[in-house]
């Protein structure tokens, strides 16, 4: 078996605690592999999540480090898929131009959705006031340099975005205004005026 560190990053607490999380991919003769997480600590034993196999091929690979990132304790954190592409391009190419593929794939469907959901957005009446307020909208954009990935966390902030929208309205009868922080990593700026719509 090959054990590959695709992402690893380090933090501590105010009491001087220190940590380090290790994503890995583990090769297996049988073809397989499998995709888990640790964490070291200066003052614990290691504690790992588990492992998600057995895996083939890059769809299956993707999905479990999704995953692995969408359960505690690692939800606050990014997948940083620029820095597993670059480690896997080094010992499985394959696997790396595989997932580059599927995330090429999911990219083009995000947009798909954005685009139906502008296009009706722009069937709704009084078209102009609403996509003024719209366009005003600011959110904090991905800082992720590759640029699958990149375009991918763009289109799910959006995604984010409309749809705390939508939930706000619908809850309060009125659209949003001013500064909402929706994550650690997403705060978006609505503008501190009304459409004369009251639906999105």
């Amino acid at each position: 078996m090959n054990k590959l560190v695709l992402m690893s990053w380090s933090d501590s607490n105010m009491a001087g605690d220190d940590w380090t999380w290790f994503i890995t991919l583990t090769l297996r003769k049988n073809g397989t592999c499998s995709v888990g997480a640790m964490q070291t600590s200066s003052v614990g034993p290691t504690y790992r999540l588990p492992s998600k196999y057995p895996l083939r091929g890059g769809l299956q690979v993707k999905k479990a480090i999704e995953q692995l990132f969408s359960d505690d304790p690692l939800t606050s954190e990014e997948i940083d898929w620029q820095k597993i592409l670059s480690v896997l391009l080094n010992h499985v190419p394959t696997l790396a131009k595989d997932i580059e593929c599927v995330l090429a794939k999911d990219n083009k469907n995000q947009i798909d959705e954005l685009e139906e959901v502008q296009l009706s957005f722009s069937q709704r009446p009084k078209l102009d006031a609403i996509n003024e307020w719209w366009d005003k909208t600011k959110w904090t954009l991905s800082t992720l340099s590759h640029h699958i990935g990149n375009g991918m966390d763009n289109a799910k902030r959006r995604n984010l975005v409309y749809e705390f929208a939508q939930i706000y309205i619908s809850k309060h009868g009125r659209y949003p205004n001013g500064k909402h922080v929706l994550s650690h990593n997403l705060t978006v700026h609505f503008p501190d005026y009304q459409p004369e719509d009251r639906k999105l």
